[in-house]
Order: structure tokens, then C-alpha cells, then sequence
């Protein structure tokens, strides 16, 4: 019976484990990109996926998540970092995240996170900025919960230091379709 079983597996192949990470069909595709095709986060990004402006106070943390990147066009890297949350978990990290920048955020002229806008795009939405170089220039960061689903989109620019925010706005909208 044994080597029946053996026999079968070999015939077949090992099983494939299926992880529970973030399945492609949750994240962008080039079809949402401009037609560019994403890859892996490039090691070393110095700007947070899961932002956390207030270093010293807890987030809920995520139980799976997945990032990518692609160029969009020849000036905008756009990041995607999809996580997926036990219960409430994706609302609570948009409520945490958004008491956070009210707290810890920079406000323009400063090294960190400016809040731009809440809700813009629907609820549990923030639209907000990751300044560098004293704010002359930034990152533009969309978070949203959708379900159990947190998305983050970030775009830099990589000719003026000046990432879009409408730009991350339009991008963000394709990746909340994708996880409804």
C-alpha cells in the first residue's frame, strides 16, 4: 500500500504547498500600471511599506502581506505593499495610522510624514507625504482598507523628488478594485 502511495507521488509530482500570502490576482498588474511590468521591491528602500509615524506607539500587525514595484513611465517608481489583517485589524491599523499623522506628522518643512488628506477616496482612505530633505522633497503615500486588506501605494519621482499624489491616487483606486 505504501509503495502504491510512493509510486503515485512520484508519478504526480510532490504536492504543492499553497501559501497564505497575498494571491497575484490582489495585486496590480501591468494593466493597472501603465502597461509596466512589476517586480520585486528593490532591497534597501528607505521609505516604511507599512508606515508607522509614531515610532514609539503600536500598530496592529498584519498576518500576510506582499510588496512589488514597477516604473511607471521614465520618471515615477510606483510601490505596492498589499496586507491582510485578522478581523478589524485593516480599519483599526487606517484609524492608528491616521491618529498617527495627526501626531507625528511634520506638516511640511520638515524630515517625516505630512498628512495631506482623510477620506479622500472613500472611508478609511488617507492620503499623506513622506518628506526628506528638510520637505523639499517626497515620497507620495495612498493607504486604504478594504475588508481585511490594507493597501499602500507610494510613488517617488526620481528627476525631481516629487512624487505625484494624484498619480498615487489613481494608482490606489485600481489596487482597492482589485480587493473588493
Amino acid at each position: 500500500m505504501i509503495s502504491a502511495l510512493m509510486g503515485l507521488l512520484a508519478a504526480t509530482g510532490p504536492a504543492v504547498a499553497h501559501p497564505r500570502g497575498i494571491p497575484d490576482r490582489l495585486m496590480m498588474q501591468p494593466d493597472d500600471l501603465g502597461g509596466a511590468a512589476p517586480g520585486p521591491v528593490e532591497e534597501g528602500l528607505a521609505w516604511p511599506l507599512l508606515p508607522q509615524p509614531c515610532a514609539d506607539r503600536p500598530i496592529p500587525q498584519p498576518v500576510a502581506g506582499r510588496a512589488q514595484a514597477a516604473d511607471y513611465d521614465t520618471r515615477f517608481r510606483v510601490y505596492q505593499n498589499v496586507t491582510r489583517f485578522r478581523g478589524d485589524g485593516a480599519q483599526r491599523y487606517l484609524t492608528e495610522l491616521k491618529a498617527q499623522l495627526a501626531d507625528c506628522g511634520v506638516g511640511g518643512g520638515d524630515n517625516g510624514f505630512d498628512p495631506v488628506a482623510e477620506d479622500h477616496l472613500g472611508p478609511d482612505t488617507v492620503l499623506f507625504l513622506g518628506n526628506y530633505e528638510l520637505g523639499d522633497r517626497w515620497v507620495a503615500y495612498v493607504a486604504a482598507a478594504v475588508g481585511r486588506h490594507v493597501v499602500v501605494i507610494m510613488v517617488s519621482d526620481s528627476y525631481l523628488g516629487a512624487g505625484d499624489p494624484t498619480l498615487a491616487n489613481g494608482l490606489a483606486q485600481a489596487a482597492m478594485a482589485r480587493l473588493r
